[in-house]
């Protein structure tokens, strides 16, 4: 596996760094993960394909990441910090990330699995447009189960679209274990069937992550059409929090703790000698100064709530 530079690296560590602290942040802050009515769905040790992929696009390629990935998206060229942590708090945005097609976020519903037709219709789009951009498509194993995600790999296919599947194997849709929905364990061998080009990678490993989703993005933006990549991690959090997690085996979460991608990757780099405990400590200073000065801004922001006359008056007091 050929390395990506030492800046590249470092980049991906503060944006694993900065990912994890700030949904931690939003937390304490709300209770409530972006504004989801019945516990939060935290995606704590999930987050490195997310970043990964952020980090091999450019402003106007689509993604669409999975839901509880939403505080990576800082990692994507098109949004900053403040957008990710106002549109997650409720506040007043222009470069809503949640919903802002000219970078590349299609608004979507709570039904997992069914609005995978609008990325497909994203990647017809850019087809039709003869550019050179490119959809990522992200479900979980539960939402990759169902019928419309078959519907839009079948069409995606036969029209050779410009966009890449990404299940995000976290091992349980809800409270069900990918052992009871797949009769086979390697995720990606669903491309086969489709005839896409098809690769599992651990999703808990940065450098090989990185890797095979610029593989993918090149192959991508390059004309090769459709591909399908199985990223497997683990949901460290529960389902939503409050889940009483019955359906998890005795000691699971513990050993997958020891996989978690943060500590993992940040002794991997230092063990590769291309960070250093100084350098760390100043890393983790200066996110912790970024998160803090953006969560600042952010609450000195308008409500998402105003009335028209009061967000036109804040747009004047901007100009």
């Amino acid at each position: 596996m050929e390395l990506p530079s030492k800046d590249i690296l470092i980049q991906l560590y503060r944006d694993l760094l900065t990912a994890r602290w700030l949904e931690a942040e939003i937390w304490a802050r709300q209770g409530n993960l972006f504004g989801v009515g019945g516990g939060a769905h935290r995606g704590t040790g999930e987050e490195v394909p997310t970043i990964a992929f952020c980090r091999n696009l450019r402003k106007n390629d689509c993604i669409r990441p999975n839901w509880r990935n939403f505080s990576c998206m800082i990692a994507h060229p098109g949004y900053k910090i403040t957008d990710v942590i106002a549109r997650s708090m409720g506040k007043y945005v222009e470069n809503d990330p949640w919903s802002n097609p000219t970078h590349g976020y299609i608004p979507g519903g709570g039904t997992l699995g069914e609005y995978t037709v609008r990325w497909l219709g994203a990647a017809a789009a850019v087809s039709m447009m003869k550019t050179d951009d490119i959809v990522v498509y992200f479900q979980g194993d539960g939402a990759s189960n169902r019928g419309p995600t078959h519907e839009a790999l079948a069409v995606a296919a036969a029209w050779q679209l410009p966009i890449i599947f990404v299940i995000q194997n976290n091992r349980y849709g809800m409270g069900t274990s990918v052992e009871k929905s797949y009769n086979i364990e390697d995720l990606s061998l669903r491309g086969v069937g489709y005839g896409f080009p098809c690769d599992r990678v651990d999703g808990n490993d940065m450098m090989a992550m990185y890797v095979v989703a610029r593989k993918h993005v090149e192959r991508c933006r390059a004309g090769g059409g459709p591909s399908l990549i199985a990223a497997d991690t683990y949901r460290l959090r529960p389902h939503f929090e409050g889940d009483p997690q019955i359906y998890r085996p005795k000691g699971e979460v513990e050993e997958w703790s020891k996989k978690d991608p943060l500590p993992n990757y940040t002794r991997q780099l230092m063990e590769l000698g291309i960070l250093t405990e100084a350098e760390n400590e100043q890393i983790e200073k200066e996110v912790r100064a970024e998160i803090e000065a953006a969560l600042k801004e952010v609450e000195a922001m308008p409500d998402k709530n105003l009335s028209i006359e009061e967000l036109k008056k804040t747009a004047i007091d901007k100009v």
